[in-house]
């Protein structure tokens, strides 16, 4: 398990749940995946960030709702962050591609400079100047973040925002059933992805999803359910990529596993 110690601009870096059951999530996660709970104090009456750890090293982390977010019925759902070198900077250049700034930008502790950001088509996602904390240290691994990858309404126009909020390059490739997959770029490697809602998804809004991994997705699925979680999508294949399947948590929030092909 190699460890990570920092990622390019435009990686995807860091994951997080926003989960309106803590203790619960806590524990799914813990028996889905082999995480390991180190809660940070986020300040007086503020509760934890939970970060979740493999053989010692951070991979994600996870909070309860505050009250106002509760209020407004917002679900669970994961969060994904993009290193960025200038926090600022980038902001400014996703103002001007189209996008707008949710919440920030703000210094968290020590840790490094973030901002809440959505994107034209509505997909909400960070961008984070490291400090102290780089991100993940671990990726690519079985527990670990595997992808991450955007749903939206125009994929085209999604990957000349992301490229010009990034300062990267695009590509893409043949996705399930022909159609066309954007690949997101850093320093040359693909790091995520993007694709169009299919017709069937219609009513689902533009989201930034992850992939956690898995050595076996069909027993990882049958225990989640076990757990109570919902089986959205059953184990299948995607030829030369590997098998995936599509869980909501017993919380509300979408998660995909995966296992890649050999």
């Amino acid at each position: 398990m190699p460890e990570i110690t920092s990622y390019p601009q435009g990686a995807s870096s860091w994951t997080e749940l926003s989960t309106t059951d803590e203790a619960g999530a806590l524990k799914f996660y813990s028996a889905l995946l082999g995480w390991e709970d180190d809660p940070q104090p986020m300040g007086p009456d503020m509760g934890f960030y939970h970060m979740q750890r493999l053989n010692g090293l951070g991979v994600a982390a996870l909070y309860e709702q505050g009250s106002e977010e509760k209020a407004q019925g917002i679900p669970s759902h994961w969060r994904t962050y993009f290193t960025v070198t200038n926090t600022d900077a980038a902001v400014e250049r996703a103002k001007a591609a189209g996008g707008s700034v949710v919440f920030g930008p703000m210094d968290v502790f020590d840790a490094g400079r973030m901002c809440m950001l959505r994107d034209p088509q509505g997909a909400m996602f960070a961008v984070w100047q490291p400090n102290q904390h780089i991100g993940s240290r671990v990726k690519s691994e079985t527990g670990a973040v595997m992808w991450n990858e955007l749903m939206t309404t125009d994929a085209n126009a999604a990957a000349q925002f992301y490229t010009a909020v990034f300062e990267t390059e695009a590509g893409s490739m043949a996705g399930p059933g022909g159609m066309e997959y954007t690949l997101l770029k850093a320093e040359g490697n693909d790091v995520a992805g993007m694709m169009n809602l299919p017709p069937e998804m219609s009513a689902v809004p533009p989201h930034w999803g992850t992939y956690f991994g898995v050595d076996d997705v069909d027993a990882s699925a049958k225990q989640a359910e076990s757990l109570g979680a919902k089986v959205m999508a059953a184990p299948f294949d995607v030829p030369k990529i590997g098998r995936m399947a599509v869980l909501v948590d017993p919380q509300g929030a979408a998660v995909m596993i995966f296992k890649p092909a050999q």
